[in-house]
């Protein structure tokens, strides 16, 4: 919280937090914050664990785009984000929320230090389909096929080291989405019917259906906090991973 209080502007700003059934110590923690802080925070407790998605439709709906005072851009992200740039709102600011209605930044990850956007470049052909029908094979196979892949970037970013540049692409990272009112107000809604994961996905393809742009721009920049990972991680996220790529393909792609 503090880093966003050092954010230009945040007095403009107002947070809604969403405790999505977390333990009695973090609500004390939670209430700490909004008592110290001179950000206008908003808590709202939910019945039960809505994950992430859900959580995010549960604060949308404490929002009323169409009153006078509604927002122009609504941030929707993970509790784990640093703002790296004091400046951050002040880009956001700068753009037409309706040339723009999503935008994608930079998210750097605190472990790799690599750009975790876009999330995806281009809509999802039969080469990708491919692709993902090997990686989802197994547990084992994507495993091999995810450590390949990491080489393959590895050896790429030594030899490509130019400057990244704005664009529009076809999906942002999940874990922070900069959405204009106009996404919403255009049909645009959050699919909460994933608990984990395919946010990603699922959002493209909606935008994508709407002809809203989502725009990439490295310029916004921010941080996510990675935690350590293990195998046991990586593969019980690969069973979860694997029910959304599928989940999206029946209910988006009709495959």
């Amino acid at each position: 919280m503090q880093s966003f209080e050092s954010l230009q502007h945040s007095d403009q700003a107002s947070i809604i937090i969403v405790d999505n059934d977390s333990t009695p110590e973090s609500k004390i923690a939670l209430n700490k914050i909004v008592k110290n802080s001179n950000i206008d925070i908003k808590i709202i407790i939910s019945p039960k664990n809505l994950y992430y998605w859900g959580a995010a439709n549960y604060a949308l709906d404490q929002i009323d785009l169409n009153a006078n005072n509604h927002p122009e851009w609504i941030i929707i992200c993970n509790n784990d984000i640093l703002f790296s740039r004091k400046d951050l709102l002040s880009k956001i600011m700068n753009y037409n929320s309706k040339d723009y209605p999503v935008l994608a930044p930079a998210i750097f990850s605190s472990k790799t230090k690599k750009d975790l956007n876009p999330f995806m470049e281009k809509q999802i052909n039969y080469l990708a389909k491919v692709y993902y029908s090997l990686f989802y094979l197994n547990s084992i196979t994507g495993f091999i096929i995810y450590k390949f892949r990491q080489f393959l970037k590895m050896i790429v970013s030594i030899f490509n080291r130019s400057m990244t540049k704005s664009k529009f692409i076809y999906a942002p990272h999940g874990s922070f989405i900069i959405f204009s009112k106009n996404f919403f107000q255009s049909g645009g809604y959050l699919d909460q019917n994933l608990t984990m994961y395919g946010e990603e996905f699922t959002t493209a393809e909606i935008a994508n259906k709407l002809s809203i742009p989502i725009y990439y721009e490295p310029d916004i920049e921010v941080v996510h906090v990675e935690h350590s990972s293990n195998k046991i991680n990586w593969f019980n996220n690969f069973h979860l991973t694997k029910k959304a790529y599928y989940f999206f393909l029946k209910e988006y792609l009709n495959d």
